[in-house]
């Protein structure tokens, strides 16, 4: 394996902690503030805008292009992400991050069914018994607790469908910067999509205030840290080895997410994770063998 799929999977297994992390943030925040998804999304977002600016200009050049070269691919991945960062939120509000972050995984089958019908990309058939693996292990994991909503399922899948638009468009948003280097063009990349979300988060507060207090702010940081870490891994492991082979890492969150949550549970935080049963417990190890697999799969 050579150095470049070395640190692409570093990157993307980085993201996959780090936005678990997050997720548990997410969760946090609700059960402390009673507030719509709308205002943690804006005030998060923010935050977020603001520690990128300085990061733009660290990183700007006279020789990066003109705006209206990457224009699009930047809306793309700004507009879809916060379109899959409203679903993803309102599925966490009404579910278990244990539960949400496994069912992101199917971004996997989704990102290689368009890839190979739209994008001319090809897959042999070892990659497609990876995508199948991940598949499996992502609807073992959603199944391992209580009975699914359907709103629950309906909320995943746009999701879901909404970050692999976003995902593309990273990849050529990205691509805009090759010449920085892959990870500092990543870095760039991400910066410039965070003040873009930023400026939309400004406007939602604008317009709307009332939820904009010292203790929402105070608890919109421990999202806004996790989430930016983990977009920064995950728009370099995107630059390193693409959205598929990127996606199929990012989907052990599901993983890590279940093993946070378990250990939550046990420290007495039964209200953001419930304890699960031995049962739950056997089917979340054997969804973690398929995943291993699929990732080794992938790599053959």
């Amino acid at each position: 394996m050579d150095k470049t799929i070395w640190l692409g999977s570093g990157f993307g297994l980085g993201a996959a902690l780090f936005q678990s992390l997050s997720y548990l943030c997410i969760r946090l925040f609700n059960k402390r503030h009673n507030d719509t998804i709308i205002t943690l999304l804006a005030l998060s977002h923010i935050l977020m805008g603001l520690i990128s600016i300085p990061l733009a200009a660290v990183f700007w050049s006279d020789a990066i292009p003109p705006v209206k070269v990457y224009l699009w691919s930047l809306l793309g991945t700004s507009g879809f992400y916060l379109m899959g960062q409203f679903f993803l939120f309102a599925a966490i509000i009404h579910s278990e991050p244990s539960r949400v972050a496994p069912m992101l995984g199917l971004k996997v089958f989704i990102l290689a069914l368009i890839s190979a019908l739209f994008l001319g990309q090809h897959f042999d058939m070892t990659k497609w018994v990876a995508v199948a693996l991940t598949t499996t292990a992502v609807l073992l994991l959603s199944g391992s607790g209580k009975r699914l909503e359907v709103r629950f399922i309906v909320l995943g899948l746009l999701a879901c469908v909404s970050y692999c638009l976003s995902d593309l468009c990273i990849k050529v948003l990205v691509g805009h910067f090759a010449f920085m280097g892959i990870l500092r063009g990543a870095v760039f990349s991400t910066a410039l999509s965070y003040i873009v979300c930023g400026l939309i988060g400004g406007l939602v507060v604008a317009v709307n205030p009332k939820h904009s207090t010292r203790e929402t702010w105070l608890y919109a940081v421990p999202f806004a840290a996790s989430w930016f870490i983990a977009m920064i891994f995950l728009f370099s492991c995107f630059g390193f080895v693409g959205v598929v082979y990127g996606n199929i890492l990012q989907s052990t969150r599901g993983i890590l997410s279940i093993a946070l949550g378990f250990i939550i549970a046990h420290l007495g935080f039964e209200t953001l994770e419930s304890k699960p049963t031995g049962g739950i417990i056997a089917k979340r190890l054997a969804a973690a063998v398929l995943m291993v697999a699929a990732v080794v799969l992938f790599l053959i």
